[in-house]
C-alpha cells in the first residue's frame, strides 16, 4: 500500500496561505493551459499538471493527459514535492515504495516517471507543484532539463499571483477586495472566537469635497496613507480588505470584548491626530463597526452589510465603535423599506394624504392660515410618522417628488377652498433641495396657472437648512415666488442657524418660532427671554412672528404676551382632514376662540 506523505513543518501557514489565495475555487486559466503545453512539449512527456495541494486533495489547476480534476493529497506524488525546494524525481514508480502501490501507478495512466518542481510563493511557503509525468521510465533529468522545470515553475508561479492580484485584490491600494473578504469570511464563520471589523475612516461626502479641491490623485494618495496608519496599529499578520472607498475591513481573533476594545482604543487614538497627506492635515472620522462571526447570519451571508451598519451607526453618534446588534440592523432594513415604498406611494391613488393644522390670529380669533402636512398609510406597515420617512427623503431624490405631490394637492384644495369663499391661506413645507434648481417653482407657477388660484392665498414654509448650501440661490428662487403675492415662512427658527445676516436678505414675510422653544415657556425663564428677544427683533425687522407647539393655556398666554401675531399647535386644534377641518371651522372653533382671546386679553 502506498504510504502517505509526511505533513510539512510550516503545514497550517501553508495550507492558510492556500485559503487566502483561492486557488482551490478558481476556473480553468487559458495562459496556465498554454504553460502546461510547452511543457508538455519541451520535455516530451503525455502529461503535465499544476497541482495546488490542500488538506487532504492535490487539486489539478491546469494539466493534460490525466483526466482526474483531483486525487488524495496524502499519497499523490505532489504531496511529496512540497516537502523541499528541490525537484522531486522519480524514475520509476514500480520501484519506489512510496508510490509503487499508488493506484495510478498499479492502474491507468500507469505512472512512472514522475518529476515536479514545488511553486513557491515570497514567503516560502509551498502552495503545488508544477510537474511532468511519463507511463514510461526514463532517466533522470539532466542539469539543463532541471533548469527548465524550475524555470517553467517560476512562470505558473508568476500566474497563479497575476491571477490573485486580478480577482482578489485591489488594484489602487493593494488590499484584498470584498470578493476576497467575502470568501475569507465563509472559511471562518463558524469560528466563535473571530469577528469581521469595519473602520469606516470618514464621511464619503468629505471625501467627496477633497476630490473637488485637491485632486483624485490627492485621494487615493490620502486613503494610501489611512491604510498605512491602520497597518501601524494592527499585528503584522493582519489582512485589510477594502470594502469601499472610505471602509476598510479586518478579520482578528479575540478572547473577549476587553482584548477587542483595547484595540479599537488604540486605533481611536490615533485617528484623533490628522493624518499628514502632502504636507496637508486632514482630520478623519473613524467609525468602528464589530459583528462576531458566530453572530452573523450565516445563510444570507450579509456579514458586510451587518458591520458597515454598525460602523455607520458608531461614526453617526460619535461612539468610536459599536458592536453589532439586532435591532440596529432592524432600522436599517425598516429605513430601506420604506425608501424603496415611497417611490410607488407617490404614484399610488390611496396612499398619500394631506390634513390641515390651522394657525390662529391672537388679536382677533380668525384662522388666517392652515398648513398642509404629508401622511402615509402603507398598505402593510400601517401609518408612517412623518418625523420617519420625511427624513429619509430628504437624502435621496425622492423628496422632489413628494413635495411635487404636496404642491398638486396643496394648491388644488386651496382652489376648491378659495370658490367656497374661504379667506385663509394654505401653507406647505418646501426642502432645502426644492429651493436649489428652479424646478419646485416652475412647477408652482404651472399649479397656480392651472388652477386659477390666487397667490395671496398660498404660502411656502422653508427651514434655516436651506440657506447653509447656496443661500444665494435660495435667494433668487424666493424673490421669483415672493414676486406673484405667495408669502414666504421660515419654519423652525431658533434650532438651524438662526443667521439674522441671511434672513434680512430674504423676501420673507413670516418667521415661524419652533416648538422646543416654545414648550418650557412657563418652567424656563432663559427660554421666555430667549422668545421676547426673537418675537422683538423679528417684528422691528417687519416680520410676522407665528409661533408653534402651544399646548397649554399657559404657554398662549406667554406668548400673546410677547408679541406673537399667531399661534399654532395642540392648544388650538390638532392636524385635521378636510371634511373635519370644514366641520370645525363652521361650527366647533367658536367656543375655544372665545376662550383662548379671554386669554390673550
Amino acid at each position: 500500500m502506498a504510504n502517505s506523505a509526511p505533513t510539512p513543518l510550516n503545514e497550517t501557514s501553508r495550507l492558510a496561505c492556500v485559503a487566502r489565495t483561492g486557488m482551490l475555487a478558481s476556473a480553468r486559466d487559458e495562459v496556465l493551459d498554454h504553460i502546461v503545453d510547452m511543457v508538455v512539449h519541451y520535455f516530451d512527456v503525455p502529461t503535465a499538471l499544476v497541482s495546488i495541494s490542500s488538506e487532504h486533495r492535490q487539486w489539478f489547476r491546469a494539466g493534460t493527459g490525466l483526466g482526474e480534476p483531483e486525487a488524495p493529497a496524502e499519497i499523490f506524488f505532489g504531496a511529496y514535492s512540497i516537502l523541499s525546494r528541490e525537484v522531486l524525481q522519480v524514475a520509476d514508480a514500480r520501484h519506489d515504495e512510496r508510490f509503487m502501490d499508488h493506484p495510478l501507478v498499479v492502474g491507468e495512466p500507469h505512472i512512472r516517471f514522475y518529476a515536479g518542481v514545488p511553486l513557491v510563493t515570497v514567503e516560502g511557503l509551498a502552495l503545488g507543484t508544477l510537474c511532468i509525468i511519463d507511463s514510461n521510465a526514463r532517466a533522470p533529468l539532466d542539469a539543463r532539463d532541471i533548469t527548465m522545470l524550475q524555470m517553467y515553475g517560476q512562470l505558473v508561479m508568476k500566474r497563479l499571483n497575476n491571477l490573485r492580484k486580478a480577482s482578489y485584490v485591489d488594484q489602487p491600494t493593494g488590499l484584498f477586495n470584498r470578493l476576497r473578504l467575502e470568501q475569507d469570511i465563509i472559511a471562518l464563520a463558524h469560528l466563535e472566537d473571530h469577528a469581521l471589523v469595519a473602520l469606516d475612516m470618514v464621511d464619503p461626502v468629505f471625501l467627496d469635497s477633497i476630490v473637488k479641491a485637491l485632486g483624485y490623485s490627492f485621494a487615493q494618495e490620502l486613503v494610501r496613507c489611512m491604510i498605512q496608519a491602520c497597518r501601524e496599529q494592527l499585528p503584522a499578520e493582519t489582512s485589510l480588505y477594502k470594502v469601499s472607498p472610505t471602509r476598510i475591513a479586518l478579520l482578528m481573533r479575540y478572547d473577549g470584548p476587553e482584548q477587542a476594545e483595547q484595540l479599537f482604543c488604540q486605533l481611536l487614538s490615533r485617528f484623533q491626530r490628522p493624518l499628514t497627506c502632502r504636507n496637508i492635515p486632514i482630520q478623519m472620522d473613524l467609525g468602528i463597526g464589530v459583528l462576531p462571526l458566530g453572530l452573523g447570519r450565516r445563510e444570507e451571508r450579509d456579514w458586510i452589510r451587518l458591520v458597515v451598519s454598525a460602523a455607520d451607526e458608531a461614526r453617526g453618534k460619535a461612539t468610536g465603535w459599536r458592536w453589532y446588534e439586532p435591532h440596529l440592523d432592524f432600522a436599517q432594513q425598516r429605513a430601506f423599506l420604506l425608501l424603496a415604498s415611497l417611490a410607488d406611494a407617490v404614484c399610488s391613488s390611496d396612499q398619500l394624504s394631506l390634513v390641515f393644522q390651522p394657525r390662529l390670529e391672537v388679536s382677533t380669533g380668525r384662522i388666517v392660515t392652515v398648513e398642509a402636512l404629508l401622511r402615509w398609510h402603507h398598505p402593510v406597515l400601517g401609518p408612517i410618522s412623518p418625523a420617519e420617512f420625511i427624513p429619509l427623503a430628504e437624502k435621496t431624490a425622492l423628496i422632489r417628488s413628494l413635495s411635487l405631490w404636496v404642491l398638486r394637492h396643496a394648491v388644488a384644495q386651496a382652489r376648491v377652498w378659495q370658490q367656497q369663499g374661504y379667506t385663509f391661506k394654505v401653507a406647505m413645507n418646501v426642502s432645502a433641495i426644492d429651493l436649489a434648481n428652479s424646478q419646485f417653482s416652475g412647477a408652482l407657477f404651472e399649479q397656480l396657472a392651472i388652477s386659477g388660484l390666487n397667490p395671496a392665498h398660498f404660502e411656502l414654509e422653508f427651514t434655516e437648512s436651506a440657506l447653509c448650501d447656496n443661500p444665494e440661490l435660495t435667494r433668487q428662487q424666493l424673490e421669483r415666488l415672493r414676486a406673484l403675492n405667495i408669502d414666504i415662512a421660515i419654519d423652525d427658527f431658533g434650532t438651524g442657524y438662526s443667521n439674522w445676516t441671511y434672513l434680512r436678505q430674504l423676501p420673507a414675510t413670516t418667521v415661524k418660532l419652533d416648538k422646543s422653544l416654545v414648550e418650557n415657556l412657563e418652567a424656563d425663564e432663559k427660554d421666555r427671554r430667549l422668545v421676547e428677544a426673537i418675537v422683538h427683533l423679528a417684528r422691528r425687522l417687519g416680520y410676522r412672528v407665528v409661533a408653534e407647539g402651544a399646548e397649554t393655556e399657559g404657554v398662549y398666554r406667554i406668548l400673546c404676551e410677547l408679541g406673537c401675531h399667531e399661534v399654532q399647535g395642540y392648544l388650538v386644534a390638532r392636524p385635521m382632514t378636510i371634511d373635519a377641518l370644514e366641520h370645525w371651522i363652521n361650527s366647533e372653533r367658536s367656543n375655544k376662540i372665545r376662550r383662548l382671546l379671554a386669554i390673550g386679553n
